[in-house]
């Protein structure tokens, strides 16, 4: 496993490296015969299995403007996350770029890095067209707006159809019967739950649900702002929920060593009946080499009740746009970046990503009836929690994603494991300065 990882941090040094050379700025240019045209760059993570309605949405709104024009630069999902920073920290940024609602947004605003859009915000009555408790999670840092949400996922478990059907299983509604149905599947020489964890990141939604399904929101959020420990009894609960889950043989056995996209085609090939990811997964299952119908195919149910007395929330990321303070066209950036909440590039950008729009001028019906009940999911929770990686800082959030793959490995040394994440979260705040 640590072997895995080290190769992939090689991998994504020599991405980062290359990437610095490679990728510039943009400054205004002029064609023969025409006034100036700006060119700002816009750098996201929507490439590989993540790939998907981006370069339709730039695609729209380079179109509505002769004189501005935004040079998209597709990166890899897991090497963005170390180019943006070493690019922030060196002075050489895009105009704007794709990030993720939560707390690495805010440490990007402590660090001073980012652009105030409360001008924009204002002038173009931004706070109309999106939901108030969206702008409130996900827009708002020290009492300023600087992240433009673009899309929202949620995180539920896809399942295949035929393989439900042949055992003659319904969704489940508890978490009793998610553990009864996994046992009738794996007797089938199935097995019950996919997971891709070579990134870790993947693993995460099961603690996230796990812990939100018997703790609640109040005590993760405790959790997540530090103000709690790895080894209060909630956190030991949940840890030695999954544990079971994964003694029992319900966990493919590469989980460790494939990607969630790898995950996905083995529901969709039957050889696995359900996999816990995000809604950008649809993609996966519609596309090549899968070729699934919704509903027909494949579908999905949200993770069961466990405690019934705990207030219901559903996980999921928001992604978004901010805009560099430092960059070489943040003016035209700041123009351009209302047009991405406009109902056609919004409805673009939710057909190939399998996201939700943010923008409330996009209705329902523009959804499939799949989406439309996902949908329904969301706007019926009780709560919002961004996931695990999103909601704690980064150092805390590396050690626990450490542990999740530990976990997977390991699940009889869970309390150990345990022990472990609590002297490494601890270390972080007694380490000197």
């Amino acid at each position: 496993m640590r072997n895995v990882i080290v190769a992939i941090i090689i991998v994504a040094s020599i991405i980062l490296i290359g990437s610095y050379y490679y990728f510039r700025p943009a400054t205004p240019t002029i064609e023969p015969g025409s006034a100036a045209i700006q060119r700002v760059s816009l750098y996201h993570y929507f490439s590989g299995a993540l790939s998907g309605g981006v370069n339709e949405t730039v695609e729209i709104i380079n179109g509505s403007s002769d004189q501005e024009k935004i040079i998209a630069n597709a990166l890899d999902h897991e090497a963005f996350k170390s180019l943006i920073i070493s690019n922030l920290a060196k002075g050489d940024p895009p105009e704007f770029f794709t990030y993720w609602a939560g707390i690495k947004t805010q440490e990007l605003v402590d660090q001073g890095y980012l652009e105030p859009l409360d001008d924009i915000w204002r002038d173009n009555s931004i706070d109309a067209r999106l939901s108030s408790t969206l702008v409130e999670t996900a827009a708002v840092y020290d009492d300023k707006k600087y992240f433009l949400p673009l899309d929202q996922h949620i995180v539920v478990f896809f399942y295949n159809v035929a393989v439900f059907e042949k055992l003659n299983i319904q969704p489940p509604e508890h978490f009793d019967e998610l553990i009864a149905a996994a046992a009738i599947i794996k007797d089938q020489g199935i097995t019950p739950f996919a997971l891709g964890a070579v990134e870790r990141w993947p693993a995460q939604f099961w603690f996230d649900y796990l812990l939100l399904r018997t703790a609640g929101p109040d005590y993760r959020k405790a959790l997540m702002q530090g103000e709690a420990s790895y080894l209060d009894p909630q956190v030991v609960e949940a840890y030695e929920q999954w544990a079971n889950v994964i003694r029992s043989g319900f966990f493919n056995a590469d989980a460790n060593e494939i990607d969630w996209a790898a995950a996905t085609r083995q529901v969709c090939t039957g050889e696995a009946a359900m996999t816990l990811m995000g809604t950008w997964t649809i993609q996966e299952f519609t596309g090549d080499p899968c070729n699934l119908s919704e509903e027909e195919d494949f579908d999905f149910f949200a993770f069961p009740q466990i405690n019934k007395e705990v207030v219901y929330s559903s996980v999921g990321p928001v992604d978004g746009l901010v805009v560099t303070k430092d960059s070489n066209n943040k003016e035209i950036a700041l123009k351009l970046l209302p047009h991405f909440l406009d109902s056609e590039p919004q409805q673009a950008f939710s057909r190939g990503s399998g996201a939700f729009a943010t923008s409330l001028d996009v209705q329902e019906s523009a959804y499939s009836p799949l989406k439309q009940r996902l949908f329904q999911l969301i706007k019926n929770s009780d709560h919002w929690a961004f996931n695990y990686d999103l909601a704690t800082s980064p150092a805390v959030a590396d050690f626990g994603m450490d542990s999740f793959n530990e976990l997977l490995a390991f699940p009889d040394q869970y309390y150990e494991i345990l022990i472990n994440l609590d002297l490494q979260v601890q270390s972080l705040t007694t380490r000197p300065k």
